[in-house]
């Protein structure tokens, strides 16, 4: 006890030198700590991105299948297509039509991965409606002149329509994004898709054009039939509104334009049944656990489901690591501060105990004559250094709350950009030259979400919050604890080796 007290008067009794010590070990602390703190922030903040992003996949027909496919068609001449075309057996046709589609089974079947959370099914096409008018095909009419009598392409398609079909309308990702909002009626259900209840849902602005309410009926087409029985009846459950409709009416020059107005949402079963296609839907829609299990559902889908080239499992990956990799680089950037840091408060406290037990060779000559044991005389000098380095670290602990935010933000921000310039680079050098989309490749077929959407990882970045967490504590108390035992280096080498007698002999 008196060789603690000795030791806490010896570190009272020099406060100038113990200053500098102290100054020097606190900058190299709060360094340390606070590459520590956005180290843990990062951390977690990668495990958070997890849980929403990088966790999604599809499996739909592959684009190097399609571009296959154009590529054989290109190379026929316009009069072997319409050859073609008019020769086709109803076998052949419907061959045509799914051609890009994906058996249905095949997407129940992947479904069955143990990762898998939840799934849908998406099919979309056009459907002829000859009793309602299209208001956006209208609109886009008003903007250029019409063939004579209304002839043409654009006056062949003004009665078509796109429907889009899934498993559960109030699951489809246009309304779980927020994109459109149900004002009347009701969604259909998962029992409508089951027993193929011929339910749609209208767009507020279309159904307003065409004087149609929750409970009307209108007529639709199969594709490809023609006659009494190719006409399906179909009863309008809920009419939704369109965020973007009301955007851009703000804007006062496009009120007229209704962006999605052709737009109509069924059971998929309907829109089957209307496409001449039961049994094939356009995309399998997957949410699995986390982004670890990218790997594995990967292999997954290669020995079950992808058939040479002609599916494949677009996953969101390429968003995660859009938005992991700054976090990621922050991690590792900080790591290596962190340990540049603590080396430089090692060199500091080995130089500045050799400089204080150089100095002071004569006191511990001293000491050591009058029976000092070697063990006293150390824990006489533990205390001194246990001082330093406890005031250099309360110091820097306060001050790493204040600074950790601040440097987490600056390397945040620097990574980013680095980042940033690599994906531009490599979404300009892209295959064959065409600009890589967020689920690696141009499909125009690709439906943002599933059933189960989530706001586009595409609208999200990374973001570092720094919070002083109650584990840090516990790393500051281990890194004193090591400092402290290295700072006793130097005091336990010089003391077991100093001889008393040598030490009076040289006064």
């Amino acid at each position: 006890m008196r060789s603690i007290k000795r030791g806490f008067r010896s570190f009272l009794r020099h406060p100038l030198r113990n200053l500098v010590v102290i100054l020097l070990l606190f900058v190299c602390l709060a360094f340390s700590l606070s590459m520590l703190a956005v180290k843990l922030a990062a951390d977690s903040q990668v495990e958070e991105v997890k849980q929403s992003v990088g966790n999604y996949a599809e499996i739909r027909i592959s684009s190097d299948y399609q571009m296959a496919v154009f590529e054989e068609e290109r190379s026929q001449d316009e009069s072997e297509r319409a050859t073609k075309a008019r020769t086709m057996t109803e076998e052949e046709q419907e061959e045509q039509r799914i051609r890009f589609l994906l058996p249905e089974e095949l997407a129940d079947l992947f479904s069955q991965q143990s990762e898998i959370v939840t799934y849908d099914k998406v099919l979309e096409t056009q459907v002829a409606l000859d009793d309602i008018t299209n208001t956006e095909m209208e609109t886009m009419l008003s903007m250029r002149e019409r063939g004579p009598q209304g002839e043409g392409p654009a006056a062949l398609s003004s009665s078509s329509f796109s429907f889009e079909g899934n498993t559960d309308g109030a699951s489809a990702s246009d309304f779980m994004l927020g994109n459109k909002v149900l004002l009347e009626g009701s969604f259909y259900t998962y029992e409508d898709y089951l027993n193929a209840e011929p339910v749609v849902l209208v767009e507020e602005t279309l159904a307003g054009d065409n004087e149609l309410g929750v409970g009307d009926t209108i007529t639709a087409t199969i594709a490809g039939e023609s006659g009494k029985d190719a006409e399906v009846e179909l009863t309008i459950v809920g009419i939704y509104e369109t965020v973007e409709t009301e955007q851009q009416s703000e804007g006062g020059d496009m009120e007229t334009f209704n962006p999605m107005g052709n737009t109509f949402f069924a059971p998929l079963s309907v829109v089957q049944t209307l496409n001449g296609t039961p049994g094939y839907v356009e995309l399998g829609s997957y949410y699995f656990d986390n982004v670890d299990s990218t790997e594995e559902l990967q292999q997954a889908f290669d020995a079950e489901i992808a058939d040479g080239d002609m599916y494949e499992l677009a996953t969101d990956y390429a968003d995660f690591e859009a938005i992991s990799d700054p976090l990621l680089k922050v991690g590792k950037t900080s790591t290596i501060g962190l340990a540049g840091a603590l080396g430089a408060c090692a060199l500091i406290i080995l130089l500045a105990m050799a400089i204080i037990i150089g100095g002071r060779t004569r006191e511990l000559g001293v000491l050591k004559a009058i029976g000092a044991t070697d063990r006293q005389v150390i824990t006489q000098y533990a205390m001194e250094v246990i001082c330093i380095c406890l005031v250099a670290i309360i110091l820097a602990m306060g001050v790493t709350a204040v600074i950790s935010q601040s440097m987490g933000d600056w390397l945040l921000g620097e990574n980013q950009e680095a980042t940033a310039v690599e994906e531009e680079q490599q979404a300009i050098s892209g295959p064959g030259g065409f600009v890589v989309g967020p689920m690696g490749g141009g499909n125009s077929l690709y439906k943002e979400g599933g059933r189960f959407s989530i706001a586009s990882s595409q609208e999200q970045s990374a973001s570092l919050d720094v919070v002083y967490q109650g584990n840090l504590l516990v790393y500051g108390i281990l890194i004193l604890l090591g400092i402290s035992l290295l700072g006793m280096a130097v005091p336990v080498i010089w003391i077991t080796r100093l001889r008393p007698a040598r030490v009076l002999s040289m006064e």
